[in-house]
């Protein structure tokens, strides 16, 4: 089976965002529901394997304003930035981890050399 370039989950919500933005709310809001369903079931498991799982929170923040236009509810687009955040600062959290952990890994390779 060939893996997709990114998460459904994003591919979906880029999907909704560009259907959003050429005016075809229709089809915008199904590929959306498609998006969140995903990442809800599918991809959110996967956020600390890759971090292109990330990506999907934020094309959702995106999405969503384009999509409802002036009809856009504050609350909804707060969540989504929120929790757009959130994924963010998992996703630095693990870098900064890994980091720290390869540079003490590094200077304990270097003081047992010396």
């Amino acid at each position: 089976m060939k893996r997709l370039p990114l998460p459904l989950s994003t591919l979906a919500l880029l999907s909704a965002f560009a259907l959003g933005v050429l005016d075809f709310q229709t089809a915008g809001w199904a590929f959306f529901g498609i998006g969140v369903i995903a990442w809800a079931r599918l991809d959110a498991r996967q956020l600390l394997k890759s971090d292109r799982y990330g990506l999907s929170p934020a094309l959702a923040l995106l999405a969503y304003p384009a999509l409802a236009g002036a009809q856009a509810s504050v609350a909804i687009t707060f969540a989504l930035a929120l929790h757009a955040l959130v994924v963010f600062l998992i996703l630095m959290s693990r870098h900064l981890s890994q980091d720290i952990a390869q540079a003490f890994s590094q200077q304990k390779g270097v003081s047992q050399r010396i």
